[in-house]
């Protein structure tokens, strides 16, 4: 039975029930526990005990608070959950809880999760993106490799195979708040859309006759809300034809109105979900694909001004930052597509 997401708002709206939902499934089956800390940490956990709403006086309470042991050494994980990542993101809420766990001088070492819609990986073409990215990037500079930012989208995905050891209760509950957080992502990404108007490359790129002379006769130009856009399909063009595609877009990136002492790091997970990626191609014997996109992800990485993320699920993106205009996707590569 499916279930429209929009109507299942007062069943989730609160941030609690999705807590609740997580700490019932934790706390119902340790081996869970153990394989989901093991799975995102690297740890054997033992001991585990699972509470929620961890209160820390002036502090606040944690959503989900895990303690177990790992080799000896006492050891707690915090999960903090957002469902509102537009709404009720609380700027230092992380270094908050952190320092109160850590200040208390029980536990050895201290693991964070932060579970919100989006997270790095999220693809904001011409979209506001919401606080929990400004947070997440503070906890992550604070806990380091301790740290994770996830998505409820990728804890859906790892919980689906743990859905048959549930109960009916807990396997319809998950699906419920899957589809009800699947649209509100949806609907909140739709309602942020930043209308720039009818605007193509020259009025983010200035002089870029060269670039388009190579760029526009190999795919269609077309309008999208309220933007141009060029799609290009690489799989119908030959070695020379990728190659022009791959010579306009450094072109667009050896514009002068780049903001080229703007740095980025390619995070491990893009460069995992790349690799694989390319091994696909290799596997598949495409290998006109595979020299271009192995050359345009090389070119992505090297040049640090620009920003190569993907998960490689729905595909990889390449963004920058024109100076005066802010943060622009300078090309989108749809597995699909």
């Amino acid at each position: 039975m499916s279930y429209d997401g929009a109507g299942l708002t007062p069943l989730f709206y609160s941030e609690l029930s999705s807590s609740h939902l997580l700490y019932d499934i934790f706390d119902s089956y340790p081996e869970i526990t153990i394989a989901f800390i093991n799975n995102y940490f690297g740890l054997e956990a033992e001991q585990v005990m699972v509470t929620r709403e961890r209160s820390y006086p002036k502090k606040g309470s944690i959503d989900i608070f895990i303690e177990f042991y790992n080799r000896k050494l006492r050891c707690a994980l915090l999960i903090e959950i957002k469902v509102h990542d537009y709404l009720s993101v609380t700027e230092h809420q992380i270094g908050t809880y952190y320092d109160a766990v850590r200040d208390d001088g029980v536990y050895d070492q201290v693991y964070f999760i932060f579970l919100t819609q989006f997270n790095d990986q999220t693809i904001f073409e011409n979209i506001i993106k919401p606080k929990s990215l400004a947070e997440a990037t503070r906890g992550r500079g604070l806990i380091g490799d301790n740290f994770l930012h996830l998505s409820w989208e990728e804890l859906h995905q790892y919980l689906d195979q743990y859905k048959p050891q549930l109960n009916r209760e807990q396997q319809l509950m998950l699906d419920l708040q899957r589809n009800w957080i699947t649209e509100k992502t949806r609907a909140n990404l739709h309602s942020n859309v930043v209308e720039t108007g009818e605007r193509a490359l020259k009025d983010y790129f200035g002089d870029i006759e060269a670039a388009l002379n190579l760029l526009e006769p190999l795919g269609e130009t077309y309008s999208q809300n309220n933007r141009l856009k060029l799609r290009i399909d690489t799989a119908q063009l030959d070695e020379e034809k990728l190659n022009r595609v791959l010579d306009g877009i450094k072109l667009l990136g050896a514009s002068d109105r780049v903001n080229r002492k703007k740095q980025y790091r390619m995070d491990d997970q893009t460069l995992q979900a790349a690799e694989e990626f390319l091994s696909e191609l290799a596997v598949n014997r495409e290998w006109w694909l595979l020299s271009f996109y192995a050359a345009l992800f090389q070119y992505a990485r090297e040049a640090e001004y620009l920003q190569f993320y993907g998960t490689g699920t729905r595909g990889f993106s390449i963004k920058l930052e024109v100076i005066g205009k802010g943060e622009i996707s300078l090309c989108t590569m749809y597995r699909n597509k």
